[in-house]
């Protein structure tokens, strides 16, 4: 066994080297069966490699026939491969005489380029020339500047004319052609003539104030070489023509000032056309200038100016404020408005307040007028340099930062402080007149203090929007809604007796309606109660109204959404009237219902459990619904026309669900068939239908209990029920708690079947 295990798999050499160790004939015949089995398998591969030979005969005939193909492409291929190499040798030749020719392109166009140049630029001496000769100085200024970027372009300096700005003028020509050395020095001759007729002409006319002159020789300084001296000179006598119009106003001004005080001499110091001719004249210098100085002297020259004009504006500014403050006396006016001072100018006593309030109004107007003049003349300089830095100025960036922390915005950010005090103090002393004053308007749904209130608060909150800073006009709305929680609501509150005279119907109270005015307790209470409808909607409109100025003065929606928190809150304080308004309207029917009551208790006497001949009768007459209704159309109709819609909806939908719940907690105490059923959903339709005359809103979600129980009512059995609970249809006020009771009510229903209800 173990020889067989060894010879399985052996090669035919293995096999015979096998035998010669063979001893026993177990060993043989194992060693045969492995002989038989290697033959049969050389049998089998022989077999195979037979069975191919008809393939391979065919694939070397294939072969043989393809032999000539073969040397017939290898030849062609030869062929062609010399014939591409011949076309390469030929494009690269090409190729290298094309770059050739190319190359003397370029080089007669540069020397054409250059011949032309040359001719130009002898025509640009010949007409400099003539220019100075008939002192024609802008036409020489140009002719100048044109020669001097074609010597440089000749030169082979490309752009370096223009980036030198006139170096022709101090440089030696090394790099030009003969011709242009000598036409450059004529040049420079008549150049060095040109500065010293231009300055002086420029010095001239700035002295004459001739704008026009000194504006013509500016724009020439800069083409002749004269950039840093040019833009001083030219800033110069800007500065100059600011600053002497700044003192002649301010002379002026210290000369009202200076006339012995008295209202009408007060009067007559305006501040504001002062600040605002300042203003206007650095906006004019700026804008009637700035082409010429951004062409003359660049985008960085032209910021240069406009640094100088704000540096003197801003001394003028801040020197006039500081007179404001001193001359109105914003200091004490504050101080005394934040002590709550009596004797101040915002509170002012009896005697003669209205005319101190209106002193004090147009302070509080002067100095929002001077606010917004300097936040206009903020946002005019960061126009201006917005745009110098689009142009490319580099300087105009650090300009804008610096602007905040400027002395001139400091004394602003110290006005606005002042200003947000002294409009506190207004609107306190104007609100506590306005109460003072109030009184019942003939013909009105409120009285004179909510229309009066509103005005002026209006007019603060305008007032305040109108400074154009985010924080002023944040304090201000902050304080307008403080006033209107505090002093103005506190001046409408009544004690809820007053409105008791609004409870009962005409007979009850012994009213004459044709004799009601606004001197009748009835006209003063609807006119109170009004007050805090109406005051809601003011303050809703009021906010709505600030809301669209928020858009139109604040370009950044930082600024927007901090003013608009601020406005937030009155829609809270809103709230809070409306809150105010209810409770009230509700106080009065709770008041009416002792008067209703009787009419609507006739029910407790009633029964639901009828026989034919009581339902008949029933249905004949009625024993309560209609004295009810009429007696709530005599307690409502009157207060109508003296209420606002707001106030009568509620007033009316208060009374409405108080009766509902009294008709429901006596209902529940009543014992029913399904006649009684019948009889109970007939009144409530009919409560309801009639109910609804006395308002726009619906009513039936009053009444919506009553109209579940009658329903329930009137069911053939407790289980039928089940078809209206739980619809999608129906929303049901009833808990099933509830509905269970009111089936139990029925006397045909079985106790154990309604408690059995799977609800």
């Amino acid at each position: 066994m173990e020889s067989t295990a060894q010879g399985a798999g052996m090669s035919p050499l293995e096999l015979l080297q096998q035998a010669e160790r063979v001893t026993g004939v177990r060993e043989a015949s194992a060693l045969l069966s492995e002989a038989i089995l290697c033959e049969r398998k050389v049998d089998a591969h022989l077999n195979e490699l037979l069975s191919k030979r008809t393939t391979v005969e065919i694939g070397v005939a294939n072969l043989k026939d393809s032999l000539g193909l073969l040397g017939l492409m290898q030849q062609h291929a030869e062929t062609i491969a010399q014939q591409t190499k011949q076309a390469s040798t030929l494009a690269d030749e090409v190729s290298r005489r094309v770059r050739e020719l190319d190359a003397s392109q370029v080089r007669v166009s540069e020397s054409m380029r250059r011949l032309e140049s040359i001719a130009e630029a002898e025509r640009c001496v010949e007409e400099l020339k003539d220019a100075m000769a008939t002192s024609e100085y802008d036409r020489a200024a140009e002719r100048i500047q044109d020669f001097t970027q074609l010597y440089f372009a000749v030169g082979g300096g490309g752009d370096g004319g223009s980036r030198k700005g006139g170096s022709i003028l101090a440089e030696d020509a090394a790099g030009a052609s003969h011709a242009l050395r000598d036409s450059a020095a004529v040049v420079r001759e008549t150049a060095r003539s040109l500065r010293e007729i231009v300055l002086e002409k420029f010095e001239r006319a700035a002295r004459e104030r001739d704008h026009e002159q000194v504006k013509r020789f500016a724009a020439i300084l800069g083409p002749i070489g004269l950039v840093e001296s040019g833009l001083a000179a030219f800033t110069k006598y800007l500065v100059g023509l600011v600053s002497s119009r700044a003192t002649a106003d301010y002379d002026e001004l210290l000369s009202e000032i200076s006339v012995p005080r008295g209202a009408s001499s007060e009067g007559r110091v305006d501040f504001h056309k002062c600040l605002t001719n300042l203003f206007r004249d650095v906006a004019e210098a700026v804008e009637a200038n700035r082409d010429l100085i951004a062409e003359a002297y660049g985008a960085d020259g032209f910021v240069g100016v406009l640094a100088a004009l704000h540096g003197e504006c801003e001394q003028r500014a801040t020197q006039i404020l500081r007179k404001h403050i001193e001359f109105r006396q914003l200091a004490r006016l504050a101080e005394d408005a934040g002590a709550g001072d009596n004797n101040g100018a915002g509170a002012g006593g009896e005697g003669g307040s209205a005319s101190r309030v209106k002193d004090f109004e147009r302070t509080v107007d002067e100095v929002v007028m001077l606010c917004v003049r300097c936040e206009e003349y903020n946002s005019l300089l960061v126009d201006v340099l917005d745009q110098a830095r689009a142009s490319g100025s580099s300087a105009a960036e650090s300009k804008i930062a610096s602007l905040p922390s400027s002395p001139l915005n400091c004394c602003v950010r110290e006005l606005n402080a002042y200003y947000t005090s002294l409009e506190d103090a207004y609107m306190a002393r104007t609100i506590a007149m306005a109460v003072e004053m109030d009184e019942c308007v003939e013909g009105s749904m409120t009285s004179s203090l909510v229309e009066d209130a509103f005005f002026l608060l209006q007019k603060c909150s305008r007032r305040g929007m109108a400074t154009g800073n985010v924080q002023c006009v944040c304090s201000v709305l902050s304080n307008v809604n403080n006033h209107l929680c505090n002093a103005y609501l506190a001046a409408l509150r009544h004690d809820n007796s007053v409105y008791d005279c609004l409870a009962g119907t005409p007979e009850d109270l012994q009213l004459d309606l044709s004799a009601l005015d606004n001197t009748s307790p009835q006209c003063k209470a609807a006119q109170a109660l009004n007050n805090f409808d109406v005051s809601a909607e003011y303050i809703k409109k009021l906010k709505q109204d600030l809301d669209a100025h928020t858009f139109e003065v604040f370009r950044l929606a930082e600024n927007r959404n901090r003013v608009q928190s601020c406005l937030s809150d009155m829609i809270r304080t809103s709230q809070e009237f409306e809150k105010i308004a209810a409770s009230t309207a509700d106080h009065v029917a709770l008041r009416l219902m002792p008067r209703l009551k009787p009419s609507v208790d006739v029910v407790q006497a009633l029964s639901f459990d009828l026989s034919d001949a009581g339902y008949a009768s029933r249905e004949a007459e009625d024993p309560w619904l209609s004295d009810f209704l009429s007696k709530l159309e005599d307690a409502l109709g009157w207060v109508q026309p003296l209420l606002t819609a707001q106030n009568y909806e509620h007033l009316v939908h208060s009374v409405l669900g108080q009766v509902a719940k009294r008709l429901e907690a006596l209902l529940l105490q009543k014992r029913f068939n399904q006649l009684g059923g019948l009889v109970l959903e007939k009144d409530v339709r009919n409560i309801v239908a009639c109910t609804s005359a006395l308002t726009q809103r619906t009513v039936r979600d009053k009444f919506a209990r009553l109209s579940q129980m009658a329903t329930l009512l009137n069911l053939e059995t407790p289980a039928e029920v089940l078809d209206y609970w739980g619809d999608d249809a129906m929303m049901w006020r009833l808990t099933p708690f509830e509905v269970k009771r009111v089936l139990k009510l029925r006397t045909e229903f079985d106790l154990a079947a309604v408690d059995a209800l799977p609800l």
